[in-house]
């Protein structure tokens, strides 16, 4: 390959939306395109040659030394996964790729592989799988990033048997391709899965221009493992019908609630099947000029708005979008063609039926060697669904919220009956000593007015802890607006005060002098201090030492709340596990109580942890935004 084709292919690498790199047949490496240059936020001259372990969590560079190394010498490719640090200093579980490009005798001539950054895969419902695209500037090129991609890539016949599989296909099976071709890959598939497999294939075949399914495949070392498979079925100009698709291996993704997405691969022969090819991957692809306006949109999307691409063309693409998004959409656009930054942005699109769906909308810039943009490359992704699955979360997450407070009440039930009896006993014991004072023979109208004063002032005090009472339980919706954080604090602890005195233990609140005032719910807020001052309680034992102390610091744009205890403590195998959802040390205990005060501080925009004291017991700290500090459209 000459300089200049490796120029075009460095920047074709760079429009793709993944972290791809090369290496020396040595191992060191020589390019990473922009995409994961970004991701690390370090120049190619801070990692090349030997120097991409830098980028490698600490505990994970011997192991991946050790791979990488076995990986060289054998050429047997596998997917490695590790730790790589982003540049916001944070490690990510990352899926390592690679495969060697080997000359006629056999010896690597270079080393191609992606990063694939599985974080979300593991955490998440419901992730999507990012596009991979190989575009090319010939078949030698095309065919080259066909083989190199790490999906199995196949063509079909109309009627169902293969006429195509790429080398990774090839490399995973361990046989040559006249053993898969024709109906040789149904030896490679699960005897159990075969059947149905077979029926949806032969369904598709014949009523539909799209398949997907899922089944196991066996590899060269004889394990099975779970592949999505994606096809479409294509028909050129002369009549003559192919189907073209890959097969994704999704094993990781099995114990997911929720399938993989949907991941395409651009598949071409020639230059002349490039569009076509494009025009049947199941995604909604695009480009745009250097200034923004659209040129090309495949036919997948044309075909789902249900507008010729006449109408859509330059900037009318903006009456697609819900009308309430078109001024935030022009806004966005205008400022990433100034910026000359994608970023990727959510919105809603009408589809042919006048439905409106949630897409979330991805571009990259190619740049010449000035750093000017030659064009706008991008996807739309549906994710409808997604945002439909975070709505019910966050229900979810409220409902639970409103039976914790309801619990948390209940169990202090003995201390607010307490609480409440006080002033209700000091009103009748007052009233009586007011109307003493009032009988005949016996007035005395100041004493009169002073026990009628304190009947009023009592009665008072009567209300306040039923009206604290009533906010907690009222399943109100959340009101994000000023809230002084010590009365919120002080309406907690007054709640709080009969139950803390009968487990013996004592407070001690280090508040600042001046005014702190929060953006926030006061209810969620009241919730968050609840439930970890309970837990402290719960965690501290009746003795002389036991002691609560609640800290609240001011710093630049954020208040930092801290509550430390001197009881049993956490494990420093357990910090990190507190605030999981359904993890509990207690035994009675169902383990929502942490993580349900996560989601609100999350929700305010604040972080949480938890921290071991040095002198024994555990500080639960928590952070918030000064009110002064934020925006109002916030």
């Amino acid at each position: 390959m000459d300089l200049q084709k490796q120029g075009n292919a460095d920047a074709i690498i760079d429009l793709i939306p993944a972290m791809a790199w090369s290496a020396t047949s040595e191992g060191m490496l020589d390019f990473a395109n922009q995409h994961f240059l970004e991701f690390i936020g370090l120049p190619l001259a801070a990692i090349a040659g030997e120097n991409f372990y830098r980028l490698f969590h600490p505990d994970d560079v011997a192991r991946l030394a050790s791979e990488w190394h076995d990986i060289m010498a054998t050429k047997n490719v596998r997917e490695v996964d590790g730790r790589i640090r982003r540049a916001d200093g944070r490690f990510r579980r990352c899926s390592l790729r690679q495969k060697p490009n080997l000359d006629i005798e056999g010896n690597v001539v270079k080393w191609y592989g992606v990063v694939l950054d599985i974080e979300d895969r593991k955490k998440a419902e419901d992730e999507l799988e990012q596009t991979k695209s190989a575009l090319a500037a010939s078949e030698e090129n095309l065919r080259l990033i066909i083989d190199s991609l790490p999906v199995l890539v196949w063509s079909a016949r109309p009627d169902g048997s293969a006429d195509f599989v790429n080398q990774s296909w090839l490399d995973y099976a361990g046989l040559p391709a006249d053993q898969i071709l024709e109906w040789g890959f149904l030896n490679l598939y699960h005897p159990d899965d075969i059947p149905e497999m077979v029926e949806i294939w032969k369904r598709d075949l014949e009523h539909s221009d799209f398949t997907q399914l899922k089944g196991r495949i066996r590899g060269a070392d004889g394990r099975y493992r779970w592949f999505y498979f994606s096809g479409r079925k294509l028909t050129d100009a002369n009549g003559l019908v192919r189907w073209f698709g890959v097969n994704i291996d999704i094993e990781n993704l099995q114990y997911a609630e929720n399938a993989l997405r949907e991941s395409e691969a651009a598949l071409r022969e020639s230059e002349r099947k490039l569009n076509l090819i494009i025009n049947t991957i199941p995604a909604m692809a695009w480009s745009c000029t250097p200034d923004g306006q659209l040129e090309y949109w495949n036919q997948n999307l044309i075909d789902f708005v249900g507008l010729p691409f006449e109408e859509i063309v330059g900037y009318g693409f903006y009456r697609m979008f819900h009308p309430d998004d078109v001024d935030r959409m022009r806004m966005t656009w205008e400022d990433i063609i100034a910026t000359r930054q994608g970023r990727p942005v959510d919105a809603r699109i009408r589809r042919a039926d006048g439905e409106y769906r949630w897409f979330n909308l991805q571009q990259n810039p190619l740049l010449d060697a000035d750093g000017n943009v030659v064009r706008w490359y991008g996807v739309v992704v549906d994710i409808e669904d997604r945002k439909r699955a975070e709505e019910s979360l966050r229900q979810s997450q409220s409902n639970l919220a409103q039976v914790t407070r309801m619990t948390t009440i209940g169990e202090l039930a003995v201390s607010i009956a307490h609480e409440i009896n006080q002033p209700l006993f000091a009103i009748v014991t007052n009233a009586g000593t007011c109307l003493r004072w009032l009988q005949d023979g016996l007035e005395d109208l100041k004493q009169a007015r002073l026990a009628a004063e304190r009947v009023v002032h009592d009665g008072h005090r009567a209300g306040e802890i039923v009206a604290s009472i009533r906010a907690m339980a009222q399943r109100s919706p959340v009101r994000m607006e000023r809230t002084d954080f010590k009365r919120t604090l002080r309406d907690v602890l007054f709640l709080l005060r009969e139950e803390l005195q009968s487990r013996g233990l004592q407070v001690v609140a280090d508040l600042p002098p001046e005014p702190v005032e929060v953006f926030g719910d006061r209810t969620q807020l009241q919730q968050v201090l609840l439930n970890l001052i309970m837990n402290s309680a719960e965690a501290t034992p009746d003795a002389a030492e036991a002691l609560i102390r609640i800290a609240c610091t001011l710093r630049e744009g954020e208040v930092e709340v801290s509550v430390s205890d001197t009881g049993v403590g956490i494990p420093a195998e357990q910090l990190d596990r507190v605030f999981e959802a359904f993890y509990t040390t207690k035994s009675d205990g169902i383990g929502m109580g942490l993580s349900i005060c996560r989601s609100i501080v999350e929700a305010h925009g604040g972080r949480i942890r938890a921290t071991a004291n040095l002198l024994g017991g555990a500080s639960l700290s928590f952070t918030l935004s000064r009110y002064e500090d934020t925006t109002v459209d916030r």
